[in-house]
């Protein structure tokens, strides 16, 4: 079973870090991309905080970082996709 907004996440991440100017931002990219395709095929949820903490650092990424428009994009699709999937979680 994949929970298919995480599964998206990691992909608009993949493209980010082929998209990244620098070799650090890129595997820092593809680095939270393969974190969140193993959430993403796990049969278990992920809770509230995990995501939130993954969402914080892509947060820091764009904050932190001179990002190119396209990298900017795929990171905000994979924030996005996150919150999607935070909607449907119980709790919070």
């Amino acid at each position: 079973m994949t929970h298919d907004e995480l599964a998206d996440a990691s992909d608009a991440l993949k493209d980010a870090s082929e998209a990244a100017a620098t070799d650090e931002l890129r595997e820092h990219l593809h680095e939270r991309s393969d974190a969140l395709a193993t959430l993403a095929s796990k049969d278990r949820k992920p809770d509230h905080g995990r995501l939130a903490r993954e969402d914080g650092v892509l947060r820091d990424v764009l904050d932190d970082n001179d990002v190119n428009e396209d990298v900017s994009e795929h990171v905000e699709t994979a924030r996005e996709k996150i919150r999607e999937f935070r909607e449907d979680l119980p709790g919070v």
